[in-house]
Parts: structure tokens; sequence; C-alpha cells
């Protein structure tokens, strides 16, 4: 079960105004007042949810950025007029002050903080990723009980590389670079790759990037040839796009860029019809085997489990994991 939504229009509540008080404001120098107020209450009420806060001071300077664009204008100057020396800057102790407490890193770390929200209200996060700043994540146990069982393939086939494709948030890419792994995370909707860039920052991982690529019969060759390829939860939405044919060839391309292991995982027969899969008789564990050995040429099919999911309703099920070993 998920957090209370509250926090969540709180941020929502205090974004708005603050934005409005931003643009009122126009310069950074009149921020201090505000910030300095919000810097005291922090000193008297220090239990209090830092969302809202953060989500004030980032409409502030939002705000204010937004003015100062809106205001630059170009201005026609008179060729009879001599030219002028540009305006000095005022408060430039306020500004001085300002440069010492607020650096870009820190004003990047609040707008960043203030989108994250906004791109998961008010659904929450999808996978556990340890370095995003949230609670239970939709598929909490599902995704760690999967990577209990990837990691130890991937240590038996000395995986130096790896492409996680449909990556969501980041969690698999994450976790394979904190196992010293260079990672390609390789996602398709806006308001995941911002969440993955965010989680992987807030990491402190150098050797994890991410690819914002939506893939198609087309450009799937574009995908990094790697030791190792996870492809989660993915497969059911090549099919909903491309039919089974095309999915099929997409795979097949994605097995030929994959030096050692492919991990896969798909909806089975608790999707509904508009996903178009084929009928999985006389099991889903046992068709989707015969599936991959033929899709993937020279390689050993091995299950790793059914791990927890839930059908496009949020009931929960189980999925059948699989790792493609290429022999």
């Amino acid at each position: 079960m998920q957090e209370s939504d509250e926090p969540k229009l709180l941020v929502v509540a205090f974004f708005g105004p603050s934005l409005l008080a931003g643009l009122v404001i126009k310069r950074f120098s009149a921020l201090v007042l505000p910030l300095g107020v919000i810097a005291l209450s922090r000193l008297w009420v220090p239990m209090a949810d830092e969302d809202p806060i953060l989500a004030m001071i980032g409409g502030l300077f939002v705000g204010v950025v937004l003015a100062r664009a809106l205001e630059r204008k170009p201005v026609e100057v008179s060729r009879a007029q001599p030219h002028t020396d540009a305006r000095v800057h005022r408060w430039p102790s306020a500004k001085r002050a300002m440069t010492r407490v607020v650096t870009r890193r820190t004003v990047d770390d609040v707008l960043d903080r203030v989108r994250f929200h906004i791109d998961t209200f008010p659904q929450g996060v999808y996978q556990p990723v340890p370095s995003l700043p949230t609670g239970r994540a939709a598929r909490g146990r599902g995704s760690e009980s999967r990577w209990e069982a990837i990691l130890p393939v991937v240590r038996a086939r000395a995986v130096e590389t790896a492409v996680d494709i449909g990556a969501c948030e980041g969690y698999f890419s994450i976790m394979l670079g904190e196992a010293g792994i260079p990672t390609i995370a390789l996602e398709a909707r806006p308001s995941n790759f911002r969440t993955a860039i965010y989680a992987i920052r807030r990491s402190g991982l150098d050797d994890v990037g991410v690819l914002a690529l939506s893939l198609t019969p087309e450009n799937v060759v574009a995908v990094p040839a790697s030791d190792c390829t996870l492809c989660l939860s993915i497969w059911h939405h090549f099919v909903r796009h491309y039919g089974l044919s095309g999915a099929t060839e997409m795979l097949e391309t994605i097995w030929a860029r994959t030096g050692k292991v492919l991990f896969f995982d798909t909806g089975e027969n608790e999707m509904t019809p508009d996903y178009r899969l084929p009928e999985m008789t006389p099991d889903a564990r046992s068709w989707l085997s015969a599936y991959l050995a033929e899709a993937c040429e020279g390689s050993r099919v091995e299950h790793l489990g059914a791990h927890a999911a839930f059908d496009p309703s949020g009931r929960p099920c189980d999925r059948n994991l699989f790792a493609v070993i290429r022999v």
C-alpha cells in the first residue's frame, strides 16, 4: 500500500503561490529575506515536512528565473546616442552573501527535488530505488527478489557491461552500477528517465548513464552492445505496439547485441486483450521457455523463479523470470 498523498498535495499547494511570488519579486537578491525566514523557521520547527519547504524555495527560484527571462527584450539603440556603460549592479553585498549560501548545485538540487515530486504525483514510484527521497514503491518486493535471482548469474557469467531496457526509475541499473558494472539505463518515458537521472546523481555513481529512447523495430539496432541485457516487463509492450512478429524481431536484434546473458520477464496470461499477447499454453513458463530458446539462437534458457508483479488493474500476480545464456 502506498503512502498518503497529503504531502504531495502540500508540495503542489506551496509551489504555485511561491512561483507567483518569484514572478513578482523578479530579483535573486530580494530572495534573501524569504529564504532567511524559511531557514529560521526550520530552526524553530525542525520536524516539519521538508518537501513543501523545498517546493516553496523551488517555486521562488523558478518564478524569478521566468520573470527575468520575460524582461529580456531587445532594445533598439539609436546611432546618434553614444555608447554608455552598463548599469552598475545593485545589492553587491547581498549577492556576495547569496553566492556563499546558495550555489548553483544547491539551486539545481532544489529544482530537481521539486520536479521529482511533480513527476511522481500522485502515483508514487514504481521501483525501490534507495537513493530516491520517497517511501514505498509499487513493486518493491518483486524488484528486490528479481535482483536477488539476477546477481548470482551476473557474477557467474563475469558480466562487465550491461544495458537495462525499459529501466523505469533505474533500480536495476543502479544495482548493477553498485556491483561495479558500467550500465546504460534505456528508458522512453520522460517522467521515468528524469527520475532515473535524479536517482543516479543522488547515488553518486559515475558508471551508470541514461539513454532516452523509445525503442521501435526501426531503431532497436541502436541498443548498445553489452555483456548483459535486462529486458524486464517490456516485451508485452513491444507486442502491443508492433505485434508478435515485430516484437520477436526486436528481441532477436537485442539478443544479437547481448554477449553473455539476457534477463527476461513479461506480462503473461494476466494481461488484457488489448496487449495482443499470444495464448501461452500449456502454461506461461513452458511457452516462454520455448519461445526464448527459438528467438535467441545459440542460447540456454534457465528459469529463475516466479516473482511478484501486478496486472493492468493493479491486482497482484506472479511472473516468470528467465536467464537466456549464450553458449
